[in-house]
């Protein structure tokens, strides 16, 4: 299967795993989806789950590789995943079945469930409530710095840089929702307007829009 960018393909590796790949990488040497490498030690207090209000039913609107709601699941909540880039999903989805499919980590699999399409679409059509919006916009990469893990830069070669990241922003703004967090950079600026709060940890930080806030209220405003 190829991607968005003609260089990146999903294809099967020599262990039987989906991954995705540029085109001219030996096969194996892609990046594939595999929970068990993903560290839960201290999930429940980490600054991902702290921020996204503890446990919950929580829509990770930007899924990627599945990272972030994997964690989010593992800290017991109740996982929507959404991500639009085709290529993208069916590594995920591999990764997710394989996953379902062992006992170690099934129990965790069962709490995250995929959704195929855009979250600027999909986040008004959601059913039922929702605890918290979770999304982590890709954001260009800093001049002069260090090259961006492999995983990183095959994402960004499918589906760039989230230009409509504001837009997103304001569709979960528009749900009943009371709780959105947007995943930066420590430098970076927020979103549109100051969040109510937020919560660093050692790589990024955490900003959210909650409750009564002046935050929440502004993007509503901007939304209706």
């Amino acid at each position: 299967m190829v991607g968005a960018d003609p260089q990146v393909v999903a294809r099967i590796d020599p262990d039987g795993r989906m991954e995705m790949a540029w085109s001219d990488d030996p096969c194996g040497h892609g990046v594939c989806v595999d929970f068990r490498r993903v560290s839960l030690r201290g999930v429940a207090k980490s600054a991902l789950v702290r921020a996204c209000g503890g446990r919950g039913r929580i829509v990770d609107a930007t899924a990627g590789l599945g990272g972030d709601a994997w964690l989010l699941s593992a800290a017991g909540s109740d996982v929507c995943a959404i991500e639009r880039s085709p290529i993208v999903l069916r590594v995920l989805a591999d990764g997710l079945q394989r996953a379902r499919d062992d006992a170690r980590m099934s129990v965790v699999a069962a709490r995250l469930e995929l959704q195929d399409g855009d979250a600027i679409e999909l986040l008004s059509k959601l059913r039922g409530e929702w605890t918290a919006i979770y999304l982590d916009p890709m954001y260009p990469p800093k001049h002069g710095s260090a090259l961006a893990q492999k995983s990183i830069r095959l994402v960004r070669a499918v589906v760039g840089d989230d230009p409509d990241a504001d837009a997103l922003l304001l569709a979960a703004a528009a749900t009943r929702t009371q709780r959105i967090v947007v995943k930066r950079p420590h430098r970076a600026p927020s979103l549109l307007c100051p969040p109510d709060a937020q919560i660093e940890s050692k790589l990024v930080r955490y900003d959210i829009y909650a409750g009564a806030g002046r935050g929440l209220r502004t993007l509503r405003e901007r939304a209706a």
